[in-house]
């Protein structure tokens, strides 16, 4: 490591800003700054708590806290190196994937392993670890990074890869932003097939038999993943669609075409006073979703940009939940342990019958470490209005979880209690210790690392 850094010792002026989690769920007015010169990131806050900010789309608040002044990275957008002859590219933290994409895609070029909307930043989607929709195949983000620049009022402005300071490289992907700002990443890309992806539609009316739909078509697609309603009644629950398809390889690729659609933050996603979704009005908006959809062709074939990011176009399904919010339970669980876990799921929702809106599964493959939401597996996810009841399912769902070896998203969960946490990640305890021992003062905290005890 670097001898100790010394900061400027001017402290840079500070706004106030009300801050909350993209689910709707936490709120704090904390210390802000948005800096546009890296000499505002050195300037000394002394022994402050402080965490970055990237597009703030954790569902969890990953990066803000009311002790902790919130560094916001979004000017930090500049590409600073591209080499397509190599396939690197060097990227600001704070540039979105849209923005990354728009360069890379005319060169032929792609990150395999992309988020499910356009305004995620890069030092985001390395700090939560992301997956996409293949992540059986491709994996998780960090597969793609190849450095990363760091700063760290004790240490300065340094690199980290896994040659160079392998320990902080190791907790840095999927630390959830606890070891200091990410300032800029080199990625690795790889070949971009085609524009276009061909999509085969398979409608199902259980989540075990799109289970297995899943399962026989990942061998020969590029992606395949299903997405159900989840609605708590017999003869809806379940019901659904298998999507799974390719990219058509073409020679000379067109250029990367964004449509215009109104993008979605955590500050406008609660505008609407009331949920839409509850009770009748759930049972008639389900329905007619699932009649749009039964209407659509079996086979799509759409441009790359709508195929990456349904809900850029789709944002309204995050505005019907309201300011009260939305609940996401992601989890991650064994195969040996699936069709058991997925029938006692499907038992218990119908039983307690929380409000629960839509669900959806793909398949996993990795190694779990540290708090990283990678394993072999399946991934189910599902999503409720946030409410009294739905918060007693989901402590029934975490006992289930804990009991079958699984592992919960971290991000995707605002409320998730610090024994669940411990009980599903072995290495909670040597990540604990690393970002100790790599940071005794803890300078860098949020709400969701102080709700886990990190």
């Amino acid at each position: 490591m670097k001898q100790p850094f010394q900061a400027e010792s001017t402290t840079p002026e500070l706004e106030t800003r009300q801050f909350i989690s993209f689910d709707g769920a936490i709120r704090h007015v904390s210390a802000y700054q948005r800096p546009d010169r890296y000499r505002t990131i050195e300037k000394t806050l002394g022994e402050q708590f402080r965490i970055a900010r990237g597009g703030g789309y954790s569902y969890a608040a990953a990066s803000f806290g009311k002790n902790s002044i919130v560094q916001d990275l979004t000017r930090f957008n500049r590409i600073l190196k591209f080499e397509p002859q190599h396939g690197l590219i060097t990227v600001e933290a704070g540039i979105t994937l849209a923005s990354l994409l728009s360069v890379t895609v005319p060169a032929g070029l792609w990150l395999p392993v992309i988020p499910g909307y356009p305004a995620i930043t890069i030092g985001g989607c390395v700090a939560s670890n992301v997956h996409g929709k293949n992540p059986a195949t491709k994996g998780t983000f960090r597969k793609c990074v190849r450095q990363i620049t760091l700063f760290h009022p004790a240490y300065g402005v340094f690199s980290a890869s896994e040659e160079n300071h392998p320990e902080i490289f190791d907790l840095t992907c999927g630390g959830y932003g606890l070891t200091g700002v990410i300032l800029s990443v080199t990625l690795q890309l790889e070949k971009l097939p085609g524009t276009t992806t061909v999509t085969r539609r398979i409608e199902v009316g259980a989540l075990d038999e799109a289970y297995q739909v899943i399962t026989a078509s990942s061998a020969t697609h590029d992606f395949a993943y299903s997405m159900h309603q989840a609605l708590p009644e017999p003869r809806i629950f379940g019901r659904g669609y298998v999507s799974c398809g390719h990219m058509p390889i073409v020679t000379n690729p067109p250029g990367w075409q964004i449509p215009r659609h109104r993008v979605v933050t955590a500050a406008n996603r609660g505008r609407m006073p009331i949920s839409i979704f509850g009770s009748r009005r759930t049972k008639m908006i389900l329905a007619a979703h699932w009649g749009l959809e039964k209407a659509k062709k079996v086979e799509i074939t759409e441009p790359l940009f709508e195929a990456l990011f349904p809900f850029a176009r789709n944002g309204y399904y995050f505005w019907l939940y309201g300011k009260i919010g939305f609940a996401e339970y992601q989890m991650i669980i064994p195969y040996n342990e699936v069709e058991s876990f997925l029938v006692e799921f499907q038992k218990i929702l119908l039983k307690e019958k929380p409000p629960a809106v839509m669900c959806s599964l793909k398949l996993f493959k990795g190694t779990q470490r540290l708090l990283r939401f990678e394993t072999d597996g399946v991934c189910l996810a599902l999503d409720l209005v946030r409410s009294v009841q739905t918060d007693r399912f989901l402590a029934i769902l975490d006992s289930m979880l804990m009991s079958s070896g699984g592992i919960p998203y971290l991000i995707k969960d605002s409320r998730l209690p610090e024994q669940v946490v411990k009980k599903c990640y072995p290495q909670f305890e040597v990540m604990k210790k690393g970002l100790m021992d790599y940071d005794p003062k803890r300078l860098y905290r949020s709400e969701m690392s102080e709700r886990l005890a990190l």
